[in-house]
């Protein structure tokens, strides 16, 4: 073998390691103080001046992901009154999960799969809105707790929502629009025409407008809140179209600027009290690591410090990935970085980190205002793309993307609802 075969074998090596281990595992060098580290998630709380809190997730499919979503909401429902979860998922859908915990009828496993993704339809979930029901049972008057979609990608929810008020307080309205809206469904909304797609946004529009004219003679019938969400309903059929029609560079900027709307829709909406919010890190965080303005930039644009931040990591996922067919399968990646190599010196699966406690800690600071390399996968990868840290893994500055951050050990598959 001559010098230069050599050294092509063992450019190729270097860089195969590259490429199937990213730049290598990062330890924690700096000696920060693992006492400024929570377990305790039943004393998370906010500031009083918080309006919103997100609180985001490296992959949808893992259990503990779910899991800390209800025990978050749970402590600021305790903590700081709060009454309103919000999940990225389909504003329709989500009233129907909200009409169960209000002792409507079916069980919460029927409903989960309502809120438009397959991926909540978990005994995770199902186990939240159990919670929240019993939770209602019980509450005072005006302190009831609601549940919430901020997602507009659905159709068929929306239309059953704004139907039945319209039919009974505006049947001549309804059936004008049940016939406009007929081709407008869940199944068929990524094969509609260009043309079907502009002509309901028109017809939405029309009826916005018919809908604000007869305001009055429908608020009489059927009250003001059936008014406020009928109406919004028919924006998410307007929005779904939008977003359906927009091209692929500009459809994740759309969708989060939707869902901006709709968060803020529900604080114009709400009783004042802090609003959960809970989605994927890369809507939630307060900046973008994909280059398009997102959901938590424009809150945090909109609220400044009102809006609390918190993100999450794990250094083993084990998740439901769903693939182009719907079905899913068990896949596993790691990456491991600074912030998770601190359990290594814990008793505990998970820490949370208020970055505001730290903030006079030169340690903290360093580590918190340079690069982390975070685990983020959404609904699903390909077998292949799970040796590739580029597939699952984005680098962030954590001071600037986040509040605060739950970090895991190690997570877990959902328990899928068959």
């Amino acid at each position: 073998m001559n010098k230069k075969s050599f050294l092509n074998i063992v450019t190729i090596v270097a860089l195969s390691i590259t490429i199937f281990t990213g730049c290598g595992n990062r330890t924690a060098t700096a000696p920060v103080n693992l006492s400024d580290l929570q377990t305790d998630i039943s004393t998370f709380a906010v500031s009083k001046n918080v309006q919103v809190v997100g609180l985001g997730e490296a992959s949808h499919g893992a259990k503990e992901y779910h899991q800390m979503k209800a025990e978050v909401f749970k402590a600021l429902v305790e903590n700081n009154e709060s009454r309103t979860f919000i999940i990225e998922g389909d504003f329709g859908g989500a009233l129907k999960v909200d009409s169960y915990i209000h002792g409507g009828e079916g069980t919460a496993e029927d409903v989960v799969g309502e809120i438009g993704f397959n991926i909540y339809r978990t005994h995770e979930m199902a186990s939240l809105v159990e919670w929240m029901r019993s939770y209602n049972e019980t509450a005072e008057d005006g302190k009831d707790l609601r549940f919430y979609g901020m997602d507009i990608q659905r159709y068929d929810n929306n239309k059953e929502y704004l139907f039945s008020v319209l039919d009974t307080a505006a049947p001549t309205l309804s059936e004008k629009y049940k016939t406009a809206f007929s081709q407008l469904t869940d199944e068929a909304r990524l094969n509609l025409s260009t043309e079907i797609l502009n002509n309901s946004k028109a017809d939405v529009l029309e009826l916005l407008k018919e809908m604000d004219d007869s305001e009055t003679d429908i608020v009489a019938i059927s009250g003001q809140t059936a008014f406020d969400f009928a109406r919004e309903s028919a924006n998410t059929i307007y929005e779904c179209s939008e977003t359906v029609l927009s091209n692929n560079a500009d459809y994740n900027a759309l969708r989060d600027k939707y869902m901006f709307e709709k968060v803020n829709w529900f604080l114009q909406h709400g009783d004042g009290s802090v609003i959960f919010i809970n989605g994927h890190n890369g809507h939630i965080g307060k900046t973008s690591a994909s280059g398009y303005t997102c959901l938590g930039e424009l809150l945090t644009k909109n609220l400044g410090e009102d809006y609390c931040a918190i993100g999450t990591d794990a250094e083993d996922t084990e998740f439901n990935s769903q693939g182009s067919n719907g079905d899913f399968s068990i896949m596993e990646v790691k990456n491991r970085n600074e912030l998770n190599s601190l359990l290594d010196k814990m008793e505990s699966d998970f820490y949370y980190i208020d970055f505001s406690k730290v903030i006079d800690d030169v340690h903290w600071q360093k580590l918190l205002n340079g690069q982390q390399k975070l685990t983020t996968l959404n609904v699903g990868i390909s077998g292949w793309q799970k040796f590739l840290k580029s597939f699952y893994t984005t680098n962030i500055v954590p001071s600037d993307t986040f509040n605060g951050m739950v970090v895991f050990k190690r997570v877990h598959p959902t328990t899928l609802i068959q």
